[in-house]
Order: C-alpha cells, then structure tokens, then sequence
C-alpha cells in the first residue's frame, strides 16, 4: 500500500516552507520514526521522520517550496522493512566464502548511503588515474576526460592526448597542426598551459595592453545567486522591524568576572560528574536576568497595541547560531530551576537546534533574551529587541583589563555587558538599574545561590 508523505503543520500561521534537504534518498527503505527531509520555514528548521516503514519515492526534489499538507513523497508499506539483527553467539562458525543466490523472500536493498559512498570513492580513484597536469587542465578547460581518445600507457590520459583533443576541437584547427608539421613551434593551447609566450625574431613584442574585464563563464564564478531562505528572510523582516516600531536604546556596563571564573573552577568537574552537563556561564546570566527581571518588573512588560502586558512568569530566550541562522530557543520557568536545570535545557534546546527537531512551541513565549557574542570573540555591540520583549542581554567576550579596587591597580577578567531596551515602556533610569543588578549578580553569584 502506498503511504503519502505530507508536510505536517508545524504552527497555526505557517502555511508553507522549503524542502531544504532530502535525509533519506529515492528507493531506500525506511524505518518508522526514521528521518526523511528537512523543513525549512520562516520561524522553524525541524526535520520531518517517517511515520511508516517502506521504500521511499521521493515527489518534491531539494529547494521546492512545499504547502503544509502537501505529499512530497510515498511510501509502499508491502516492502518488508530489515529487522534489526538479533544479538549474535559468543561462537560463530566461520562463513563461507561462497555466495548464495537469493531464492525467495523480498529483494536485498544496498545499505543506506553506500551508493553515494560508492560513486566518490569511484570518483576519487578516477581521479587519481591522472597526472597533475593533465587534471589540472581537464579542471580549467572543463573537459570529460571519457570523451578524449586516450593513447598513454595502459590507456591513461596524457597531456598531449588533451592538448590534441583541444586543438582538434576549436575553429580552424588545421592551421596550427600544419604549424606544428613544419616545425614552427608548439600551439596556442600548449604555450598557454606551459605559460610560454609566443615570440617572432622578426617583429618585436606587442605592448602590453590594459586588462579587459572578464566576461562569459570566467566571469559568472565570481558571484552566485541564490534564493534567500524563509528562515533568513524571516528574521531580516523581525529585525527591521524590530528597528522601525521600537524606541531602542542600549546602555553598557561591565563586570568582574572573577567569582564565576573562580565558582566554575572550583565546583566544574563536580557539578558535571553529578548532573552529566557543563557548568558553563549561560546558567548564571540567566539566573543573573531573572534576578533583575524580579528586583525590575518594568522590563519584564510588552507593549501589545495600546496596551502594556505585565508578565509574571520568567521563560527566557537564549540566542542559538545554527547553519541556517540564529534562533531562539525559550528556557521555561527558569525562575524555578536550579543551576544544573538551566544548564540542562539549554543542551537539550541546542541539540534539537543542531539536529533540526526543534519544535515552533520551543521558540515561543520568551519574556527576555539572553545573547552570547563572546563565544565569537566579540567585545562589544548593541543586541536587537525580540519584539514583542522590551529588553534583551548581550555578553561579550572575557578580556583581561586593568581596573581600580579598593584604590590599588590590578588585572582582572573583565566583561561587557550591553542591555537593549524598548524606550517607550522602558526608561533610562529602570534599564540603568536592572544592568547593575545583573552585574551585582554576576561579580557576587552566591547571592543567586542564596535568593538574596
């Protein structure tokens, strides 16, 4: 029986996507639960999992834009689909190297992959049945090395066999053989695979002259065009946006961050050998945040039409790079979890990022936003709103500085912190004091630990 493969709907305003990438190929058989394609939309990257066993025949190629509910491909469920192998005997009797024809039962199907496996290994060692010379030229000049008579040692391709199959195949070719015939020199194609220039005793060398621009094939590889991705134009809509409807305004401070560095060092291998995560520094600017968004609830407002939404709950957002573009996973209720909770969601939020099972309701909802530059070496920079959030943290990365304590010069691991606010709901005074707190956090992290 044949099994539709739809486009299942992945939020109430998406009504379309692209089929960025085809997991599984046309003909394999598949398992239920197995991974097929990848949906790419304005708001979400998920990858889409069979819900049949059977072989696969794919409707939709890569890059089409597909409708929620479209079938982009089958599956004939009358395929038996392997059964995984069952544990196997200490002992074993050694095989046969005989083989044994199939007699009955479905027909044997490759291992997924290995037709693909197959065709760049067979690719590879074509390519290195080729001098360096001859692939060099059959790369620049672009030619099917099949369609060249091949007359070297047990019919390998030599770079005279190019040279002649070249000089065969351009206008008036008969010129330059009848050149070579009398023993006039090399060709055109040979002086310009060598790097000679052609030269006559009798006339002296041309003057150089200027350097045309390039045009045809040569000229096309300099730039490439593509299709801007719904995920890419997404978010160029929401950040200018974000920029046109909102009073942004950024204000900046700094932190020591001596006491997380010295916490992290101290309690690091102990805290991963007991809750099996990293005890990384995203945990305690969240904390940091939901601290401030307590002492400040101001921030912790949107602006929705005339109206202004007090939020009483804490689910924070945290910047995510993927290949595809930066998303925000949201961190439920941090407010209620511990150091290891927080740490503990935000790897399994990055690892459904990664692995495009990232989910629409796990992108909404968030009341602040926690960005991380530093990964990247960034020192400074103003974030950009998450409309409809009224504020958003930047981190930056960790520099050693020189800084007055206590009225002594001394060098201390220092970071940036940039708070970006909506002007309208927020102002200069509120945002002012919900940085220092989270700095005050942050340069005293037990005051987290103890909730003072």
């Amino acid at each position: 029986m044949l099994v539709d493969v739809k486009v299942p709907t992945v939020g109430e305003s998406i009504t379309e996507g692209l089929l960025a990438e085809w997991v599984r190929q046309d003909g394999e058989v598949v398992k239920t639960d197995d991974p097929l394609f990848v949906l790419e939309t304005d708001k979400v990257t998920m990858t889409i999992n069979a819900e049949h066993g059977g072989r696969l025949k794919t409707l939709v190629p890569i890059g089409a834009s597909v409708k929620i509910g479209q079938a982009v491909g089958t599956i004939d469920t009358s395929v038996s689909v392997p059964a995984p192998p069952a544990d196997m005997p200490e002992e074993q009797p050694v095989p046969s190297a005989t083989t044994v024809p199939q007699t009955s039962g479905p027909p044997l199907n490759p291992i997924a992959g290995m037709p693909a496996a197959k065709a760049k290994l067979a690719a590879m060692a074509e390519a290195d049945e080729y001098s360096p010379a001859v692939r060099r030229m059959l790369q620049e000049y672009r030619l099917d090395p099949k369609a060249i008579p091949a007359t070297g040692r047990e019919g390998r391709l030599t770079k005279e066999d190019v040279v002649r199959y070249m000089e065969a195949s351009r206008p008036g070719a008969a010129a330059p053989q009848q050149n070579r015939a009398e023993g006039q020199g090399p060709s055109l194609v040979e002086q310009r695979i060598v790097g000679q220039v052609p030269s006559s005793p009798a006339a002296a060398p041309p003057a150089p002259q200027p350097q045309q621009p390039r045009s045809g094939p040569e000229a096309s590889e300099r730039q490439t065009r593509m299709a801007m991705t719904p995920l890419r134009a997404r978010i160029a809509e929401r950040l200018v946006a974000a920029k046109n409807s909102t009073a942004m305004l950024t204000t900046f401070n700094e932190a020591d961050m001596t006491g997380v560095l010295a916490m992290r060092a101290k309690y690091r291998e102990a805290f991963k050998a007991k809750h099996g995560v990293d005890l990384g520094f995203m945990s305690f600017f969240l904390k940091a945040a939901v601290d401030a968004l307590m002492a400040m609830p101001q921030v912790n407002a949107q602006i929705q039409g005339s109206e202004i939404v007090q939020n009483h709950y804490y689910d924070i957002g945290v910047a995510v790079s993927s290949e595809r573009g930066l998303v925000v996973p949201v961190v439920r209720d941090a407010d209620r979890l511990s150091f290891a909770g927080v740490e503990l969601a935000i790897a399994e939020l990055a690892r459904k990022v990664r692995e495009k099972t990232i989910t629409l309701a796990e992108l909404s909802g968030g009341v602040f936003t926690v960005s991380n530059g530093g990964i990247y070496g960034n020192l400074l920079s103003t974030p950009i709103l998450n409309p409809p959030q009224s504020a958003i943290l930047g981190m930056h990365s960790i520099k050693k500085r020189p800084v007055v304590v206590d009225d002594q010069i001394v060098i201390r691991p220092m970071m940036y912190l940039a708070v970006s606010y909506d002007h309208r709901l927020v102002d200069g005074r509120e945002a002012v004091t919900f940085l220092k707190r989270i700095v005050a956090c942050i340069e005293n992290p037990e005051r987290m630990m103890l909730e003072i």
